[in-house]
């Protein structure tokens, strides 16, 4: 006998095409090696109690009272999850009796490990009433007595079987809806084809004599049994355990449960047949004493029985709390967990209004309670929420606006020189585009005056000690603009035509030559220092763009946040990327675990490279113990009109930064979204997020099953439709978001 416990197929999380190639394999294991074998199928309802230790435990390490507060709050929430006895755990087990199967026929399941026969909750010795087992001790006086620390249990068997089983019905709703301890064995034992032919010769005659109204059924299926050449014909048989401490409960539980299988099963209440049928949940081939009833049928309906009893799952207890699972066939409290330098990078979608802002506020609060630095970017007013959820302890907030705010595009934020002009290059078409219609283009002789300007503008300054270190040195725009017309004045000396060609000087008060400059360099270095003076050193933009930045970028505090909400909106593309610069340069000079979040990030796809550099930080900040979580309402924020690549691509979308990204990102969580936006996630996360997780988020608010806050959580390879329920201190602080 060898006994293997095996993770069969998620069949909920599975789409129907899938769910037919696995039974098909299903059948052929049934039609092929699969002789005599017992399913085991151990039901209990979850206990949160671990859950609980451990959440509590980290509510107790932390230092910060205002977060042990929000920890607290949770572990009183599982508390009240525990007394529902909604959660589901389940653990199976294939005994194969003639040791024909090995580990490669089971390789459509997960096969967790060869080891001794499953123990049952019921140790020790026990009596046999009529319909129940009752736990028994020795008293001092040598007599029995009963144990009531123990499990009682009773067992009731099918005898025949309906024929309107599939995948999901009846054992899934009987193991989802279990209200107490439960054991569920399937005996599967296959019939000798004389043995088939003689049962249709059989019931033939029934047919004949016309005593039993089955019969017709009955000899169909044993005709067409013989006529299907590659599958087996099987009898079998389905048999319960409850577990209960109490009679009065075990009984009920036995008399529900018949009840609500009848349509499905019919069922012998095994009545003075109690230990008998207990044999069949222990290691004996053919335990002695049971009725024979039974049911033939083809590989198929086997097949049926273990492929649908992908449910319940371990409780995760590590990780940022979510909230509760919405499917029927698992619940659980959901958890993202952040694993060692594993990335982290995620994405949060969803319409307006459906709980795209609050849960991702909470989450913010949630991680950085647990020690993680959060960084947040808002166009809309919002964290200042998350400010008095943080109690204001600990909490940099910047609210950047033409008034308040000084932005210094010349700050060094690259080791490279080379990087830095092509950031300041990229800073300076959105800077040169005032009206926010569309980014500057450079041509080839102004980008070639732009790099010959800023290797001057940076010449007398040390790159690594100054520049990189503290940006209050840093050259302003009024430096930049008089090293444009130096530029200007090294392609052009005084006296030469404007068809002059190429011209050699050296540079004023240096030994090195001056590269060879053109005319066409020499005019558009020309121009752009008068352009940039006119509006930015002289004119009213010069108080912000003309001087040192004032934004804090030390990132000292435990959240860090920017509020662009005062910063008119074709500006934001400039202000988001110059804050990101900044933040990007700090988390390489300091290393620690962070999170980088961008809300409304179609702001960084407005301009080809900003998503470049986007898809950058999400390539490298991991090594830095960093990631990025982006949040828009669909993923057009990421590639553009839907089918429509080119056009997305002419509006400035970079597509192919747009797909690295969501192709590097661990997580998704999606709320509400139109129905085609909610199918896009389904054809880009093929086998994770399903249609019926599309038609999940596209009703969103249209009832109180799609409600706000409802969302599809797509994570570790395969999606959960969750509640992203608040704690109390949460929703008092960050509903209205």
């Amino acid at each position: 006998m060898r006994v293997f416990q095996v993770a069969l197929p998620h069949f909920y999380q599975i789409d129907s095409h899938d769910q037919s190639t696995v039974i098909g394999q299903l059948v052929s294991l049934f039609a092929g090696p699969m002789q005599h074998c017992r399913f085991l199928t151990f039901v209990t309802p979850a206990s949160l109690e671990r859950l609980e230790q451990k959440r509590r435990q980290l509510a107790i390490t932390t230092q910060d009272e205002w977060a042990r507060r929000g920890l607290m709050e949770e572990v009183r929430m599982i508390g009240d999850w525990a007394q529902r006895g909604e959660m589901r755990k389940t653990r199976h087990y294939l005994v194969d009796f003639n040791d024909a199967i090995s580990a490669s026929d089971l390789a459509h399941w997960r096969v967790v490990g060869e080891e001794g026969y499953p123990q049952l909750p019921i140790p020790g010795d026990y009596a046999e009433y009529q319909d129940h087992m009752a736990p028994v001790i020795k008293g001092k006086d040598g007599g029995l007595q009963l144990d009531n620390s123990r499990y009682r249990c009773a067992v009731f068997a099918s005898y025949q079987l309906t024929r309107t089983w599939d995948w999901r019905h009846p054992l899934a709703q009987i193991i989802t809806a279990a209200d107490g301890p439960m054991v569920i064995c399937v005996d599967i034992r296959k019939i000798h084809p004389e043995r088939v032919t003689t049962s249709a010769e059989f019931w033939q005659g029934m047919v004949m004599n016309g005593q039993d109204r089955n019969a017709v059924m009955a000899s169909e299926e044993a005709e067409a049994s013989l006529t299907v050449r590659d599958e087996a014909v099987h009898h079998v048989r389905v048999l319960f355990m409850l577990l209960d401490k109490r009679v009065d409960g075990l009984r009920a539980r036995l008399e529900s449960l018949r009840k609500t299988s009848t349509q499905y099963m019919k069922v012998d209440r095994m009545l003075g047949y109690q230990a008998a049928a207990v044999g069949m949940f222990g290691p004996a081939a053919r335990p002695p004493g049971m009725p024979m009833g039974h049911f033939n049928t083809l590989s198929r309906a086997p097949a049926v029985f273990a492929g649908m009893w992908g449910v319940g799952r371990e409780q995760q207890a590590d990780g940022y709390y979510i909230g509760i699972s919405v499917d029927e066939v698992a619940p659980h409290v959901y958890y993202l967990d952040w694993k060692g330098n594993d990335p982290f990078h995620g994405i949060i979608l969803g319409r307006t209004g459906k709980g795209k802002t609050v849960g991702a506020q909470a989450l913010a609060w949630r991680m950085a309670e647990q020690g993680v630095q959060v960084i947040l970017l808002e166009p809309q007013g919002h964290s200042r929420r998350l400010l008095q959820l943080a109690g204001s302890k600990h909490v940099s907030y910047s609210q950047l606006s033409y008034e308040t705010t000084q932005l210094n595009i010349m700050d060094v934020v690259y080791e490279n020189p080379t990087d830095q002009y092509d950031h300041v290059i990229t800073l300076l078409g959105l800077l040169l585009d005032p009206l926010g219609h569309n980014p500057r283009r450079f041509s080839n002789a102004e980008v070639a005056a732009i790099r010959r300007a800023l290797q001057l503008t940076y010449a007398r300054y040390d790159w690594h000690q100054e520049l990189m270190v503290n940006h209050e040195l840093t050259p302003t725009l009024a430096l930049f603009c008089r090293k444009l017309y130096q530029v200007a004045e090294q392609a052009m000396p005084a006296g030469m035509g404007s068809l002059a060609k190429f011209v050699m000087v050296r540079e004023a008060g240096t030994a090195d030559p001056a590269p060879i400059l053109g005319g066409q360099v020499a005019e558009a270095a020309m121009h752009l220092a008068e352009e940039i003076e006119s509006l930015y050193v002289y004119g009213d933009y010069a108080e912000t763009f003309n001087v040192p930045t004032n934004l804090d970028l030390r990132l000292k505090e435990r959240i860090v946040l920017f509020d662009f909400s005062k910063v008119p909106e074709r500006r934001r593309s400039l202000f988001y990327y110059a804050t990101l610069a900044g933040i990007n340069h700090q988390v390489r000079r300091q290393p620690r675990k962070r999170a980088i979040i961008v809300d409304e990030v179609h702001y960084m796809n407005q301009e080809a490279s900003l998503m470049t550099f986007l898809a950058n930080m999400v390539k490298t900040v991991r090594t830095f113990g960093a990631s990025v979580i982006m949040i828009d309402q669909d993923l057009e924020a990421f590639v553009g009109v839907d089918g429509a690549q080119a056009e997305s691509m002419a509006t400035g979308t970079n597509v192919t930064a747009g797909l690295f990204i969501l192709n590097n990102c661990s997580w998704l969580i999606a709320f509400g979204m139109k129905r085609d936006a909610a199918f896009r996630l389904t054809h880009h996360f093929k086998d994770e997020i399903l249609p019926s997780h599309a038609e999940f988020l596209a009703r969103m608010g249209s009832d109180d099953r799609h409600g706000k806050g409802m969302a599809v959580v797509r994570a570790n390879g395969k999606a959960d439709m969750v509640y992203f329920q608040l704690r109390p201190m949460e929703a008092d602080r960050l509903f209205g978001s």
